[in-house]
């Protein structure tokens, strides 16, 4: 018999977003935000990386992501960062992010002795084209995943990573049930 687990979206806010830039979890990408910027004298541009992906797994890769399905089926984990650009949004269904606040070692062991609970995940209703909130990196090793719920189009986003970074799954499906109330 499967566990369930009941999960309530939150909202993913510039304040939800804060907090799991301080978990250390994302890093959040906001023109708005002093680090973010770059004194440039006048009449030039000027450029400092945020980060620089290990060359191990190739060049950086853009990526476009259609999502379709209601379930997390490809939960994981990357060993690199990857960047969520969530540009458009219009007509699709709603695209939700499950992020785990245990680290991969941690969930696969809480897996193993069915001590999973709801509040080891935010799950995150992603909010489109806010400048505030549309725009992060997800850092190397934090378990997540992408479902679409409502009507229209599949939800569309984009996504920056290494070229060739793999996809690290997590079985959690095996022993759990997961409702969205």
């Amino acid at each position: 018999m499967k566990e369930l687990l009941r999960l309530t979206p939150v909202r993913a806010d510039r304040t939800v977003l804060e907090d799991l830039e301080h978990r250390g979890l994302i890093i959040r990408l906001a023109p708005s935000r002093e680090e973010h910027r770059v004194n440039a004298p006048r009449g030039t541009g000027v450029g400092e990386a945020i980060y620089t992906s290990d060359t191990r797994f190739g060049g950086h890769a853009l990526v476009k992501v259609s999502i379709d399905n209601e379930t997390f089926s490809s939960f994981a984990t990357h060993p690199d960062n990857e960047e969520f650009l969530l540009l458009g949004g219009r007509g699709e269904r709603g695209l939700y992010l499950l992020v785990s606040y245990l680290s991969r070692e941690a969930l696969l062991e809480k897996l193993r002795t069915r001590t999973l609970q709801a509040e080891d995940f935010i799950l995150l209703e992603l909010i489109f084209n806010d400048p505030e909130a549309s725009f992060f990196v997800m850092k190397a090793g934090v378990p997540h995943g992408e479902c679409a719920f409502g009507e229209g189009r599949p939800a569309t986003f984009y996504v920056t990573e290494a070229g060739s970074l793999p996809l690290d799954k997590i079985p959690l499906y095996n022993d759990y049930r997961l409702e969205i109330e």
